[in-house]
């Protein structure tokens, strides 16, 4: 992919998105403003060039990824806005979508803007937990509107298989916002639910099934509280649902209904393995 990709942001999604570029495109240019993490970046090879001032290097890049905090890219974007350009294209890799796509879109009506979001991630933060092979295997959704071109999300795509994605799946924002509620944000609020219920003494015969169950909730919270909060409609209904689901659960145990209790297994065990295949 001989382009120029730009990078705001060298966190730990940022800077595995550089370590997986790393010698498949053009050239890697990135922006932080930390001037260590910018160092250790130079130091590694996983950059080209890297500033703490965007106005130094991003002008000349093809494509920019902003790999910030949802309200964060919104800010940067914004601020910054003298420097994109039409011969550019902009995407995120956040992890919402809505409000994101509709405010920049909206401000920037000249510059095309790609909605995007890799269902990647470990339970680190920063360029010391990147790892080049963190989106090999995974699935890597994109969220076109009517303001994006054919010829963009090409190159979108193109970018995404050449991270080592498996599947690209398209849908509109508020399609995503709503699906990432229940398959991400969920597991992470019952996560820090089942730890935040800790039971004292329960380290002892802690099992496989709590370490699973609780692997998410070593959280990054200044990230977390605002993904929670900036897609709290969709969150509070899926919280709904699933108080729901343990009401029926807890009746049945009132009621000593084990038929009813296998035949609720058996029905969620059927979704599972559908989900699996």
């Amino acid at each position: 992919m001989d382009k120029k990709i730009g990078i705001v942001g060298l966190g730990l999604i940022g800077a595995s998105i550089a370590l997986s570029l790393r010698g498949k495109v053009g050239e890697i240019l990135a922006v932080d403003r930390d001037k260590e993490v910018l160092s250790i970046a130079m130091d590694r090879k996983i950059i080209d060039r890297g500033s703490t001032n965007p106005e130094e290097i991003l002008r000349d890049a093809d494509i920019i990824i902003f790999a910030l905090y949802p309200g964060d890219i919104i800010n940067y974007i914004l601020e910054h806005k003298s420097i994109w350009h039409q011969d550019q294209i902009l995407m995120d890799v956040a992890g919402l979508k809505g409000e994101l796509v509709s405010r920049i879109q909206e401000e920037l009506p000249d510059v095309e803007f790609v909605g995007t979001h890799p269902m990647a991630g470990r339970e680190v933060s920063g360029i010391r937990g990147a790892r080049e092979e963190l989106f090999l295997g995974s699935n890597f959704i994109i969220t076109p509107t009517d303001r994006n071109s054919s010829d963009g999300l090409v190159i979108v795509r193109e970018l995404a298989n050449t991270l080592g994605v498996k599947n690209i799946f398209e849908m509109t924002p508020v399609e995503h916002d709503a699906l990432v509620a229940y398959t991400s944000h969920m597991p992470h609020l019952l996560a820090l639910a089942l730890v935040g219920a800790y039971r004292e003494g329960s380290e002892k015969i802690v099992g496989r099934s709590f370490l699973d169950a609780t692997r998410v909730a070593n959280i990054n919270e200044k990230l977390w509280s605002e993904l929670f909060l900036m897609n709290k409609g969709p969150l509070v209904e899926e919280i709904d649902k699933l108080i729901g689901e343990l009401t029926i659960f807890k009746e049945k145990l009132d009621n000593n209904d084990k038929i009813g209790l296998e035949e609720k297994m058996r029905t969620i065990k059927a979704i599972k393995e559908r989900i699996d295949k």
